[in-house]
């Protein structure tokens, strides 16, 4: 008990929550229903605040992309099962005026049968062990270039080599059959031998981040001057079309929740002069972690358009991706909700609830009670 005048009875003076005694309550059935249901709905609602609490949304912001002098990494997986691996080459061109050409650093080319199972990786047309013959004297071979640009060694001791060097001169590669390191190897023959095959394309290229566009096609691209030039070799197998299955095309990492348009794709074409062009607008996507970590990477819309006029004898079949670049930056944030907002919710819950269920059960008894007094007075038949 409390001392009258003391501390404790100055602050007892100030309790909120008067108590009422327990002989002086009274306990009815409609009030333990309202407190079953009153229960259920808490544990329901918290339920529903925790989840909500523990998940984590993803805030979107539109903002101007102030970045330059990006690169950007170009990932694709793309299938032509009526083309050889050693037909295509991989070339990119952008409004900056660089070109690259047979970017394949970063690619592999798979071999496919007709039936589209794995044959083996693509070897650029070098055999898989190159036979040098030895020099004369007892001195080393050392192999004739043809006017090309001989390596640092001086000497194109494989037709690789010699093709090298007629590159680096700027000349076509159109007679293997009178270089004797290609006769040897059996240059020709075994570009022939791939006749009727398919191949697999798969791995990154890197660009400038600015629009141009990167292309497929059939034969080389050798540089002449200042200028390239595309060409394409009567030796070279003729019974092909660019048909083709895209497995994967985006542009810059990946993350979980992106989609890339492209994807599961897949194109015939009716005839040898097919052109297949896919237009793209990238845009840039910048993602932010809770941890920290931020992701930087590029979502796409794209629209296709196919050339496929066989009387255009003029036009290159090929396969071609163009990419443009949007002015503006997606910027994605992760979005916790607080312990402190979390507990707020709880208290507001449990509160309302009571609260609400507190003034239901008053009502329910009061009516009750009233019944009960008019039915004992005869009132109530």
């Amino acid at each position: 008990m409390v001392r009258p005048g003391s501390l404790a009875a100055r602050f007892q003076s100030l309790d909120a929550y008067a108590k009422t005694l327990d002989d002086f309550s009274v306990k009815t059935l409609s009030g333990g229903i309202l407190t079953i249901v009153a229960s259920i709905a808490i544990a329901l609602l918290v339920g529903h605040e925790f989840l909500a609490y523990r998940r984590v949304d993803m805030v979107a912001e539109l903002v101007v992309d102030g970045e330059r002098m990006e690169k950007m990494h170009i990932n694709l997986d793309v299938t032509f099962p009526r083309a050889p691996c050693m037909l295509l080459g991989l070339d990119v061109m952008d409004s900056s005026g660089e070109q690259q050409v047979n970017l394949f650093q970063h690619v592999a080319k798979t071999r496919l049968s007709k039936d589209g199972s794995v044959i083996g990786l693509d070897q650029a047309g070098k055999p898989t062990v190159a036979v040098v013959p030895a020099g004369k004297d007892g001195k080393p071979y050392c192999g004739s270039c043809y006017g090309g640009v001989a390596p640092e060694g001086g000497c194109c001791n494989s037709c690789d080599d010699v093709h090298q060097a007629y590159k680096r001169r700027g000349w076509a590669f159109t007679d293997p059959d009178s270089i004797e390191q290609c006769v040897r190897e059996g240059y020709v023959k075994h570009m022939q031998e791939q006749a009727g095959e398919g191949c697999r394309m798969h791995g990154f290229i890197e660009v400038n981040k600015v629009t141009g566009n990167a292309q497929i096609l059939a034969g080389e691209s050798i540089k002449h001057g200042s200028e390239y030039m595309h060409t394409y070799y009567d030796y070279m197998p003729h019974d092909y079309d660019f048909s083709h299955t895209i497995h994967r095309l985006s542009f810059g990492d990946e993350f979980s929740a992106q989609t890339n348009p492209l994807d599961g794709v897949s194109k015939k074409a009716h005839s040898v002069r097919a052109q297949f062009q896919y237009f793209t607008k990238i845009v840039g996507s910048e993602i932010r972690y809770l941890n920290g970590t931020v992701l930087r990477s590029n979502q796409y819309s794209a629209t296709e358009f196919v050339k496929g006029d066989v009387t255009a004898s003029r036009r290159t079949p090929g396969f071609f991706v163009m990419f443009d670049i949007s002015p503006m930056r997606v910027i994605y944030t992760e979005h916790k909700r607080s312990l402190p907002s979390f507990l707020t919710s709880v208290c507001a819950i449990v509160g309302g609830i009571f609260t609400v269920a507190r003034l239901v059960d008053g009502f329910v008894f009061r009516t009750e009670r009233a019944l009960q007094r008019k039915r004992e007075s005869g009132k109530l038949a």
